[in-house]
């Protein structure tokens, strides 16, 4: 009843009622049929004709329900069709924030003429969100989430290492063992992981640490979080041994 009153208000007046809004999407980018339910906060990404960066993106915000609205449309300045992704990086959950599955597709001439919105929980840390279309690599970023009641992170990283390689009977590596580092933050978020080899300097883990030299190693490794907080250092050491020389010589036979 209150509806059909506002339109024949408007209609009174001259006026046109404003069209509906573009449909609801999950978190795919599909259309879920269903009206959005309320979040305390929406965060906006915009899209257009460049390949090499977001228009407009959301730097901070904070842990909680959002909707997340990715729109790239004419109205976004998108005037060839091009389509563009709004994607969360799950794959290093060392580094960001892993625990929102988003991947939207949108471009002007789709159903929802570009414009696509998805409910998230969002939580304490940082997330990468990128464009998965080949050439857009340079669309990127991140979002870093702080806590609602902005409390200060005081607590440090926790970290782990997990070691491979071909043991002998003796437990030591044949030929090389690969050290792989992790830590997790769930408040500020993890900034870096350090890691000294055989009494070095600290250096910042990038990748898997091979070692091939032949002898007994340790690795000294330790994560800073984006509030400063350093966790302890844990050290793993192990013996690399060298593999079996190659076998030259022929049988004797009788």
């Amino acid at each position: 009843m209150l509806t059909a009153l506002v339109v024949t208000l408007l209609a009174a007046l001259g006026l046109t009622a404003p069209p509906a809004a573009y449909g609801q999407g999950s978190a795919n980018g599909t259309d879920g049929g269903r009206p959005a339910t309320a979040a305390d906060q929406t965060l906006t990404w915009t899209a257009g004709n460049d390949i090499d960066r977001y228009l407009t993106a959301p730097a901070e915000a904070v842990a909680g329900p959002a909707t997340i609205v990715f729109e790239n449309s004419e109205a976004t300045g998108n005037t060839t069709g091009m389509p563009h992704t709004l994607t969360f990086d799950t794959s290093d959950p060392s580094r960001y924030n892993a625990d929102v599955d988003l991947n939207i597709l949108a471009n002007p001439a789709d159903d929802n003429g570009g414009r696509h919105t998805a409910e998230v929980t969002l939580t304490p840390g940082t997330y990468r969100y990128y464009c998965t279309i080949p050439g857009h690599g340079a669309m990127q970023g991140t979002l870093v989430v702080t806590d609602p009641g902005g409390g200060e992170d005081t607590t440090a990283p926790e970290t782990s290492h997990e070691i491979s390689g071909q043991q002998d009977s003796d437990g030591a590596y044949i030929g090389g063992a690969t050290v792989a580092l992790s830590a997790t933050d769930p408040g500020s978020g993890v900034e870096k992981i350090e890691y000294a080899l055989d009494g070095g300097e600290f250096a910042e883990y990038a990748a898997p640490v091979a070692v091939d030299a032949v002898g007994e190693h340790r690795l000294v490794y330790r994560a800073v979080d984006r509030a400063g907080n350093v966790s302890a250092e844990k050290a793993v050491e192990f013996t690399v041994v060298a593999p079996p020389e190659e076998d030259t010589t022929a049988p004797e036979t009788s």
